[in-house]
């Protein structure tokens, strides 16, 4: 499972954070750390690492008793190392001291300190006036007394905890007293503050914290944001570590416009199950005055074992303006529908079967889709012995469907069988692939009559290609041409009287050229008689395996109308689609591109197209650029940048634009500060809502202290889902 950072929380007696945890987050810079020795170790490469090596500038040594060393003195044994102006070393107790610009070293731990005294057989003793590092969490600080009381246990007095730089922490932790249990794993901090350049601005009496990166139970930073549509918002999360395999968060919520939301996370872990349950709950909206206002969402696998599964996904709210009242972004409030899904998975070699249980809830006061209760599915696809055997597969469908009342439901049978074969050359070079196919579908329908309906259409087609290719720059890269020819026939059938359940028209794309079907779903099958001419042009580094470049250009010829059509729809009586381009690559390691554009030859003018540009450098230097229209529908636009404005200052924006009707749709304008141990993020986004009337704006405030996690909103989550390659 993802671990948990347990944080203080500012207004508790009793918090937790976890250090150790907040510390493996990617994207710090590493804070300067002062080595406490100056020199390589004088100690012998060969000496054996039990030995205890002594060497200073003056020294009486004693075989039995106590030996005394001035001036550089130098004592180490396995991982520790003491250096200091005056030492003493007992060979038989093991007791070793120091005094003046004491040094000593021992595993992860780094210490400066005015005197020391310690036993290097049994790990025990006390250090004065020590400034510490601990290498492994990038932990340091200061402690007027630091007493190791045994192997496991370390005391710190007067002492402060920071993962910032020794001289100037921009913040630390301080307390009278500070317990670390090794064998526990937990430390205790007493009579604790946090401190902002050395000035408390929090007082705690109490303060626990783990020790390792093993889940612990705590409040999790605040929350905190704020919205015209809700007023000032702060949330306590309340993180409890229940298993090693589950776990809970509870975050009561204040919304100072709206009342008091309850949310919650479960998550749960097993070699054969997965599950996440996120619920929100309000129990009286003072804005709108409605009650029991909730959202929730499931998301659960269960491995049955190793041929079967079962996935439940379930998502749903209380009402259809849940989103637009209590949403934070633009993709939050723009949600249409929410889906429930429940499938048994059942998968052999060469076959798969699945029974479906799916349903929707509707947000935007559209035609509810039918439910399917159940879908259940047979797939059959045997192996092939070569690439160029015959291939067969055949499919079976049983679907039960409801909807609204009054709505034409019931049962849905379909089955289809395909059979083709690919001719090539050794080299795959070239190659024919004719296909039969076959499609037999049945309905019983609750009209009143029961009427019984059937379908069967076949189907032939066939796709021929080359792939011709010649080395370019000196053979370092190589382009190939690859013309590729198909062609499909299914006669006409009358299919007017068939309801549409789940079935609707297919966008048109590169890809789509080479379907036989341009409907989805069962109820509608096309009456395609067209041919479909391309090409597809590549460049590729093959050294590195990649693909720099790919152009494509299409277009399908009718040879007949299209006859079969949606309910409402005419036919189609074009003799040619629009011609589709394609293309896209990474221009270099920076910047990758991508266009589709549709030209209608007929009246030569362009009728639809995309582009979308991205650019990101190791300096975090971003900008994505896209661009979307469909003649006389719509014209969008949208662009997100990141850069660094200065050092430790970074400043991010997002912003999408309906140009057709000359309006912004959403503006994302952000500054975040970055030193080695702490960042801070300031986020307002301000987005229309979906009576494309009123705006909501927000402004998001985060703070991370390195080796403490965050405290505020989801600044971050909101700009990684706005600027694409953000981090």
């Amino acid at each position: 499972m993802g671990s948990r950072q347990p944080a203080i929380y500012l207004a508790f007696l009793s918090v937790a954070f976890s250090p150790s945890l907040a510390l493996a987050q990617a994207g710090w810079q590493s804070c300067p750390v002062p080595e406490p020795f100056n020199t390589p170790s004088p100690r012998p490469k060969t000496l054996e690492p039990v030995a205890v090596y002594v060497e200073a500038d003056d020294a009486v040594f004693q075989e039995k008793g106590t030996s005394v060393m001035q001036g550089k003195a130098h004592i180490s044994q396995e991982d520790k190392r003491l250096e200091a102006d005056e030492a003493t070393y007992d060979n038989q107790t093991g007791q070793v001291t120091g005094k003046g610009n004491v040094k000593f070293s021992s595993g992860n731990l780094k210490v400066k300190s005015q005197a020391l005294n310690f036993n290097l057989k049994n790990n025990t003793g006390e250090i004065d006036n020590a400034q510490y590092d601990f290498a492994q969490t990038q932990a340091r600080g200061k402690s007027k007394r630091l007493v190791q009381v045994d192997a496991d246990r370390t005391y710190l007095e007067k002492s402060t905890y920071s993962a910032c730089p020794w001289e100037t922490p921009d913040w630390s932790i301080g307390a009278e007293r500070i317990e670390l249990n090794k064998k526990t794993e937990r430390g205790v901090a007493r009579k604790a503050s946090l401190n902002i350049r050395n000035k408390p601005v929090v007082r705690v009496p109490y303060l626990s914290f783990p020790l390792s990166d093993k889940r612990q139970s705590g409040f999790l930073w605040p929350e905190i944001g704020t919205s015209s549509n809700n007023g000032f918002t702060i949330g306590t999360p309340y993180y409890f570590n229940l298993a090693p395999n589950y776990d809970a968060t509870v975050a009561p919520t204040v919304l100072t416009k709206r009342g008091i939301q309850l949310k919650s996370e479960y998550r749960y872990l097993s070699k054969k199950h997965r599950a996440t349950i996120n619920t929100e709950y309000l129990a009286h909206d003072r804005q709108t005055d409605k009650n029991n206002r909730y959202y929730y969402n499931i998301k659960e696998s269960t491995v049955i074992n190793k041929h079967s599964s079962v996935h439940l996904n379930a998502e749903g709210v209380s009402d259809d303006k849940y989103f637009v009242d209590l949403g934070s972004s633009l993709a939050a409030t723009s949600k249409v529908n929410l889906e429930k899904r429940l499938e048994y998975v059942n998968r052999g070699d060469n076959w798969a079967f699945s029974g479906t249980m799916q349903d929707y809830q509707i947000l935007d006061g559209g035609t509810r889709p039918h439910a399917k209760t159940p879908q259940l599915n047979f797939k059959y696809k045997p192996k092939l012995k070569n690439p160029n055997s015959v291939k067969f597969e055949t499919e079976a469908e049983d679907t039960n469907f409801t909807g609204k009342s009054g709505a034409i439901n019931r049962e849905r049978v379909d089955v289809a069988t395909r059979v083709s074969k690919k001719y090539s050359d050794a080299a795959g070079s070239m190659y024919v692939k004719p296909a039969l196919s076959a499609r037999h579908t049945e309905y019983v329908l609750d009209d009143g009559d029961k009427t019984h309906l059937r379908r069967s259409v076949p189907t032939a087609s066939i796709d021929a290609g080359v792939i011709l290719d010649r080395n370019i720059r000196k053979g370092k890269l190589v382009q190939t041409l690859e013309p590729r020819v198909f062609y499909t026939h299914t006669p006409y059938r009358n299919q007017n009287a068939i309801p549409v359940f789940d079935s609707s028209e297919r966008s048109l794309g590169f890809n789509q050229l080479f379907s036989e079907n341009r409907f989805t779903g069962k109820d509608r099958i096309s009456d395609p008689n067209h041919l479909t001419v391309a090409a597809t042009t590549r460049i590729q580094n093959p050294v590195k395996g990649q693909e720099l470049l790919h152009a494509s250009v299409g277009q399908v010829f009718h040879f007949a109308d299209r006859r079969v059509t949606l309910p409402g729809s005419t036919s189609q009586q074009g003799k040619r689609s629009e011609l589709v381009f394609d293309a896209g690559g990474q221009v270099n390691e920076r910047t990758q591109v991508s266009a589709t554009t549709y030209w209608d030859t007929t009246k030569n003018t362009f009728t639809a197209g995309e582009a979308r540009v991205r650019y990101k450098d190791p300096k975090q230097r971003i900008l994505n650029v896209g661009y979307t229209e469909r003649k006389g529908d719509f014209r969008a636009g949208n662009a997100s940048v990141a850069f660094p404005v200065k050092k430790g200052w970074q400043a991010v924006g997002a912003v999408e634009q309906d140009l057709l009707n000359n309006r912004n749709l959403e503006t994302v304008v952000g500054a975040e500060y970055q030193t080695c141990c702490w960042k801070s993020r300031v986020v307002t986004p301000n987005y229309l809502l979906p009576d494309n009337t009123n705006r909501d704006n927000a402004v998001l405030v985060e703070f991370e202290l390195k080796g403490l996690g965050n405290f505020g909103s989801g600044a971050r989550d909101l700009l990684q889902n706005r600027v694409y390659g953000y981090e």
